[in-house]
């Protein structure tokens, strides 16, 4: 081999390393990993709330006067959902807000103090009987949003949050009409533990880096399987 032939092709070589660095560098960094939350709005109604969806699988953020406005972006799969609305609220005050992009609507509660956000009459065109599930972000716990399938005796959505080594999913079945639950757990040393009290279904799995999964078991139907995510947001 002559010596142009070979130095032609160890630059291609370094070209393709470079770009695959790049390309994967740009994938990770696109993941946040510091809270966008105030901290003067840890302990408020107002502040960043995040989330996911299920019926088919998505994420969501809601700013409530985070910033300067106050709005909601849902995505699922390659749609994008702008929703705002007419209200104003208050500071350190209980807040119901109506949300509204197009057609899609939904409600979004919360206490004065930032606790117990609720997702209500949620109406999104072409996704019959969807779910949200939100959490409040703090200045101090990212929430990292995952979206998921788990499979074996049922099959589905399996939507999870974790921030402050908290755990909460979302389980829809995609073969039982009308199945969903809500699983909450924990994340410790990277273990996931969860449980769906209403179901009988517990989850067990591991967090390794932005993916998760393990294996799924109903006390009270005998049904088994798999699980398994990918962070998205």
């Amino acid at each position: 081999m002559s010596k142009k032939i070979f130095f032609y092709l160890a630059l291609l070589s370094l070209t393709a390393i470079f770009s695959c660095s790049k390309k994967d560098n740009k994938t990770v960094s696109t993941l946040a990993e510091t809270p966008i939350a105030k901290a003067q709005y840890d302990a408020s109604n107002y502040g960043i709330y995040k989330g996911v969806f299920v019926g088919s699988s998505g994420t969501i953020i809601i700013d409530i006067s985070n910033t300067s406005a106050i709005t909601a972006t849902l995505k699922i799969g390659t749609t994008t959902y702008n929703f705002t609305t007419t209200q104003t609220i208050t500071l350190n005050t209980a807040s119901t807000i109506a949300f509204t992009s197009g057609s899609n609507s939904f409600t979004f509660s919360v206490d004065a103090s930032g606790a117990n956000p609720t997702i209500t009459n949620l109406i999104i065109a072409g996704h019959p009987e969807a779910i949200l599930l939100v959490v409040k972000e703090t200045s101090t716990a990212l929430v990292k949003c995952f979206e998921g399938t788990y499979s074996g005796s049922d099959a589905g959505t399996f939507n999870a949050v974790i921030y402050n080594n908290i755990f909460k999913a979302l389980v829809k079945s995609t073969t039982t009409a009308g199945f969903d639950a809500t699983a909450d757990g924990a994340v410790v040393s990277n273990v996931i533990s969860a449980g769906s009290v209403s179901t009988g279904e517990t989850f067990t799995g591991t967090l390794t880096g932005n993916d998760f999964s393990g294996t799924w078991n109903n006390s009270l139907s005998g049904d088994n399987g798999t699980w398994n995510g990918t962070r998205t947001y």
